[in-house]
């Protein structure tokens, strides 16, 4: 996606001079797109009648900090009484498209609902948590009950500065206690080098993937609904992806934000720019964590979910970036397929590139207000 906007950017500004001049006038006074801190809710100017207490509100806002498809940060809560809450799934955020089963989105939850025990415990709750869903389909999904205990200390900074990083990756091998860093006393976490045999097959299977996914209408045009190519609309919605979001600053990032619409994921150019981004992202690369699972049930996933945020918690202090790279889950034949070709028998729930970098920026993608995705039970 971002291979493609830059290269339809630098020949929007070749054929129109005028535009690359006014552009770059821009860049002396800043062009940077809207980012989250730009849109920090302060939990304090909730209105009284809002049926949070600040401690409530802030647990929340901590757990949607978790990462999830397309950042449509699907979750959603119910609030039964005083710490009592059911957590669920809003039909208007799932991706049909690309994530038929809501597999992706209940590893989204999962990881949402880690975030909020993390949280929950450093204010001195601890959060009882029971599935209520028995079929991925279901919208009520987890029941929540805060019970007063001892504070647990958790460094906020990891939730709040976790961060995916899709470029600028290093072809560095991971050094031995780093991956034992993410992968120990978790049996379903599988550490392959870039160079291994396994490496290069999930390399090769994420760009033959990629190339299925970028040539499937449906695919394309739901990216396309949730990107949010305005400032107007990162705004309106403090959800989806945004130029900041998928890397694409400077010159780049100001056409993509001012001349840009859904129209333009749809052009012609778009599979192949597509494929030739996933082409240099998979060159580097320090390897792969393949994270799996018994099987694929309501609870299993969410989970699965719980311990992926785990391992992504930890990784920013090691300047080891995290990039889902979900398409070879999400094609036929490579879902059926890779498990096989891997000697598994398990069911594969995340492929993840992780590579080391030179530094990290601060997160940059939008959420929602607390308000927005909470509602009282009538």
């Amino acid at each position: 996606m971002e291979a493609l906007i830059m290269n339809i950017t630098r020949k929007n500004f070749l054929i129109n001079s005028g535009r690359f001049a006014f552009a770059s006038s821009l860049l002396a006074v800043g062009c940077s797109g809207i980012v989250r801190r730009d849109l920090t809710l302060n939990n304090k100017k909730l209105n009284s009648s809002f049926p949070l207490t600040e401690t409530e509100c802030e647990i929340l806002r901590l757990a949607s900090l978790a990462p999830s498809g397309h950042n449509t940060q699907p979750w959603t809560v119910k609030i039964i009484e005083p710490g009592k809450w059911i957590i669920g799934a809003d039909s208007g955020r799932r991706l049909p498209g690309v994530d038929p089963d809501n597999r992706e989105l209940l590893l989204s939850i999962g990881a949402f609902l880690e975030n909020l025990h993390l949280a929950a415990g450093s204010f001195g709750y601890r959060a009882e948590q029971k599935v209520l869903a028995k079929r991925t389909s279901d919208r009520d999904l987890v029941s929540i009950t805060l019970r007063k205990d001892r504070p647990v200390s958790f460094p906020f900074e990891k939730i709040t500065l976790r961060k995916t990083i899709r470029n600028g990756h290093l072809n560095q091998p991971l050094s031995e206690s780093d991956i034992k860093l993410l992968t120990s006393s978790r049996e379903s976490f599988h550490f392959y080098p870039a160079a291994s045999r396994e490496g290069r097959m999930l390399a090769e299977g994420t760009i033959e993937a990629n190339v299925i996914q970028a040539g499937r209408k449906s695919a394309v045009k739901e990216l396309s609904e949730w990107i949010r190519f305005s400032d107007k609309d990162a705004r309106k919605y403090r959800n989806g992806l945004t130029p900041e979001s998928m890397e694409i600053h400077g010159i780049s990032g100001f056409v993509v934000r001012n001349f840009f619409n859904s129209d333009s994921v749809m052009s012609s150019g778009f599979k192949d720019k597509t494929v030739e981004g996933v082409k240099k992202q998979v060159a580097s690369c320090g390897g792969w964590i393949v994270i799996t699972s018994e099987d694929s049930k309501v609870k299993t996933l969410i989970d699965t979910g719980r311990a992926f945020q785990r391992m992504c918690l930890e990784t920013r202090g090691r300047n080891i970036a995290v990039h889902p790279m979900t398409q070879i889950l999400e094609e036929i034949p490579f879902r059926d397929e890779t498990a096989g070709l891997l000697g598994m028998n398990s069911r594969l729930q995340f492929v993840l590139r992780v590579s080391y970098v030179k530094r990290y920026s601060a997160p940059v993608s939008l959420r929602m207000p607390v308000s927005w995705f909470c509602t009282k039970h009538q």
